[in-house]
């Protein structure tokens, strides 16, 4: 299938971490599964001591570049078809930059994807997607927008 429009992107905005960011980090994890150990919740103090450890890494970690195109069918990225049917709408947030399409899904545990349009001009972009779905404005979650603060 031929590409309407196409452009590389990386996953996520990736935010170099100091040392600060890891001590700050340790400090609340130890003080967080203390309490917990501390008040004979044991088995949330593993979870705290885990999900942090997994959190660290997933942190250090960079973003990876993924290719996104537009098609008849629908949008994919890295080889995953994402249909038209299966998405309810768009927008596009050009005042940040990067610009980012904010697309939301019929898909019950991942109802928002974000995908980043920095090559491309959004305006194009816009003008594509509306002759298959819907612009609806979508403000992205709180938690989405305090982990970006954070990092993330």
């Amino acid at each position: 299938m031929k590409p309407l429009l196409s452009w590389d992107a990386y996953e996520h905005i990736y935010v170099e971490k100091n040392n600060d960011w890891y001590w700050a980090v340790g400090i609340i994890t130890i003080t967080a599964a203390a309490l917990a150990f501390i008040f004979n919740n044991f088995f949330f103090g593993i979870f705290i001591l885990i999900g942090s450890f997994a959190l660290v890494v997933h942190a250090a970690k960079k973003p990876r570049l993924i290719h996104c195109e537009i098609n008849d069918r629908g949008i994919v990225l890295n080889n995953v078809l994402y249909p038209f049917l299966t998405l309810e709408s768009f927008w596009i947030d050009a005042h940040e930059r990067p610009a980012k399409i904010i697309l939301k899904s019929h898909k019950l545990f991942m109802p928002f994807i974000t995908i980043y349009i920095d090559d491309v001009d959004p305006e194009h972009v816009r003008d594509t997607l509306l002759n298959y779905i819907a612009e609806t404005e979508h403000i992205e979650s709180l938690s989405q927008k305090f982990l970006e603060m954070l990092g993330f």
